[in-house]
Formats: structure tokens, C-alpha cells, sequence
């Protein structure tokens, strides 16, 4: 037992950040128990409702979102950008802090699989230090709201407390971990603009409970996933504008390709091999249509489609044949979509390779063959 906890992640980060993680989880677990408040039926009613939401957020987009945390890594902005705030700043407004803190809790827990894809694997500590950040801005946010002052200025002054006190988590712990220099991507607008989105959400939720017009919350989730797939789909983009300077590595592009093909019921692959490598730069210079590029093998690039039928796929690879044709480049180029050739990744590149290896196989016998002399 001893070798296992001395096993842990947590244990090769710097002492100071260590020593940061351990305080703010025992702060999260004991300021909830210090501040207790008179639970009312009410609270309990759109607790249940706000943890509802959060778990169903979570298994509806769990594929999605692991999309969406597996392209966050290598972005500019350091802060994950997390929109569990729609119910998470509703909760620290509405509710006693015990009751707020469970929802963060239980929503944490929810969202757990979706964080846990290949690229934070072992990270755990990592998920637990941010939901104890989030109690701590719940607390924060809590104390502001009840200031004895008109609705409209508390959520005013409730709003920059809680993105600020989340700003101050993320940033000290990695202070403590010596990444000052990372600190200041926390200063760009781009780092918050979905959270803010999701806060613009969350405070319809609070207009709307103070309004006894609660069972109208729920609405809260088709909102979020709308806001999720817009998210997803310009990072998507972002992703392939980069692959222009450079493609993605192959480990990044094989964990993303994994997840979107789980993810969506229409989506396609492409393979390209080639010993050239002109082929390499000019595919991703061409974009034609492709959402993301990686490397692939040895020789060759991977290219993903997004809610790209099969015929579609076939006519963009027939389009990418033409343009290295066009600058004389030797490539070979196969297309698998889902749910024509399969629903994994797998299952589209075994398809690839059986097109490519047809490919290969009929351009050699098509070169004239000349008897010896």
C-alpha cells in the first residue's frame, strides 16, 4: 500500500506546488463544514435539479468533450475551459455553500471520463485540485451573494469574483510548479470566452429560479451542448489553420481522430503515403475541406472529416489525387468513412490500408514490364 501511494503523480511535482495542493483540498473540505446555513426545501429541489443537469451534460457529450480536452493540449490558453460553470456559478448563487459544494462535487465526478483521456491519463490529482479550486470559488462567490444588496448588483460583483478567484487557483499552483512564464497567457481574453459563455447561461438559470419559473432550467442543457459543439468545432478549425504551419503529431492525431469517430454518427478519414516530402507539405497547404492533419507512419499523413459522408470523402480524395498530381508529386491516397466502413478508427484505417495496398498493387502492374536483354 505504501508503494503504491508513493507511486503517485502528485508525488513528482515541486514541494511548493505539492504543499498548495494539499491546502486548498483540506480548505475545500473544511470551509463547506465551517459555514453552515439552514437548508430549505427549495434548495434542495433545485440542487437536485443542478446536479441533474451536470450529470446529464456529462454523459450526453462525454465523447465530445474528451475531443475537446484531447485538442486543448499544446493550446495557448493554459485554462481548460470548462462548462460546468453553468450550473456550478448557479449553485454558488442559489444555494447554501453545503449544498453548493456538493453539486461541484457530483458534477466533478460526472466529468470525470471525459477528462480522462490519453493525453491526462495518471493525472487524477490534477481533477481533484481543480474541483477543490471550484468549492473554493464557489465559497467566494457565495459570500458575495449574500451582501445585503439589490439582485443586480450582487450578481454584478458575483461574476468577476468567480472568474477571478478561479484565474487565482489555476494561476498560483502553477507559480508553485514553476511555470511563471505560462502565467501570463491567463491575461488573454480567448482564455475566458467560454466561460463566460457558460456564466451568461448560469445567470439565465438564476433569473429564471428567482422568477419561480424553475422548471424552465432545464433548458440550461440544450444551451450547453450547443455552446460545447461550437467549441469543439472551432478548435477543430484552429486545429486545422495550425496544420498549415504543421501537421499534428501522430499520437495527437490518432487520440483525436479516436475520440471525434466515437463521437459523431457521420464522420470520415483519409491516409496519404508518400516517400516525398514535398507530398507532406503540399497536402497541408491544400486544406481542401479537412478539419484535421497529422502525421501518419513512417510516409504518410492522416486527415480527419468531420459530418463527412462517405461520397463526400471519395470526391475530396479524388480532389487531393488531382492536386499532387498537379505538382508532380507520387502519392497514394484512400478514404474510409463511418458508417459505411465501420464505427472506429480502427475499423476506417484497416480500410485505408486495404485501398492503399490495392492502390499500390495496381500501379505496378500498370508500369510496362521490358524483357531483358
Amino acid at each position: 500500500m505504501i508503494r503504491i501511494v508513493t507511486g503517485w503523480p502528485v508525488w513528482r511535482e515541486p514541494r511548493g506546488a505539492i504543499g498548495l495542493i494539499l491546502a486548498v483540498e483540506l480548505a475545500a473540505l473544511i470551509i463547506p463544514a465551517i459555514f453552515w446555513s439552514p437548508i430549505t426545501r427549495s434548495d434542495i429541489e433545485v440542487s437536485t435539479a443542478l446536479v441533474s443537469l451536470s450529470i446529464a451534460y456529462s454523459g450526453f457529450t462525454c465523447s465530445a468533450e474528451r475531443v475537446r480536452r484531447t485538442l486543448h493540449q499544446g493550446a495557448e490558453t493554459v485554462k481548460y475551459q470548462n462548462l460546468m460553470a453553468v450550473w456550478g456559478f448557479a449553485a454558488a448563487v442559489l444555494l447554501p455553500l453545503q449544498i453548493a459544494w456538493l453539486v461541484v462535487v457530483f458534477g466533478a465526478i460526472a466529468e470525470w471520463p471525459a477528462r480522462n483521456v490519453a493525453t491526462t491519463r495518471g493525472r487524477l490529482y490534477r481533477h481533484a485540485y481543480s474541483t477543490a479550486g471550484a468549492v473554493l470559488v464557489v465559497a467566494a462567490t457565495r459570500a458575495v451573494s449574500d451582501c445585503p444588496l439589490p439582485l443586480g448588483f450582487r450578481l454584478a460583483l458575483a461574476v468577476p469574483v468567480y472568474m477571478g478567484v478561479g484565474v487565482m487557483t489555476v494561476a498560483a499552483v502553477m507559480m508553485a510548479a514553476s511555470e511563471r512564464s505560462r502565467v501570463r497567457c491567463l491575461l488573454q481574453p480567448s482564455a475566458h470566452r467560454v466561460e463566460i459563455c457558460s456564466i451568461v447561461i448560469s445567470l439565465a438559470i438564476v433569473l429564471l429560479v428567482y422568477s419561480h419559473l424553475g422548471m424552465l432550467i432545464w433548458l440550461s442543457l440544450p444551451a450547453a451542448i450547443g455552446l460545447q459543439r461550437i467549441t469543439t468545432r472551432s478548435r477543430l478549425h484552429q486545429v486545422a489553420d495550425e496544420a498549415q504551419i504543421k501537421p499534428m503529431t501522430e499520437e495527437a492525431w490518432l487520440i483525436a481522430a479516436h475520440e471525434v469517430i466515437a463521437a459523431l454518427p457521420v464522420a470520415a478519414i483519409m491516409r496519404i503515403e508518400t516517400k516525398e516530402p514535398a507530398a507532406v507539405s503540399a497536402v497541408a497547404q491544400i486544406q481542401a475541406g479537412c478539419d484535421a492533419i497529422g502525421f501518419l507512419g513512417e510516409d504518410g499523413l492522416g486527415i480527419l472529416l468531420l459530418d463527412c459522408p462517405a461520397l463526400s470523402a471519395d470526391a475530396l480524395a479524388n480532389r487531393i489525387r488531382m492536386a499532387l498530381r498537379h505538382h508532380d508529386l507520387e502519392a497514394s491516397v484512400a478514404a474510409a468513412a463511418k458508417p459505411r466502413d465501420g464505427y472506429g478508427l480502427d475499423d476506417l484505417l484497416a480500410v485505408c490500408e486495404a485501398e492503399l495496398i490495392a492502390r499500390d498493387a495496381a500501379n505496378r502492374s500498370a508500369k510496362p514490364s521490358f524483357p531483358e536483354a
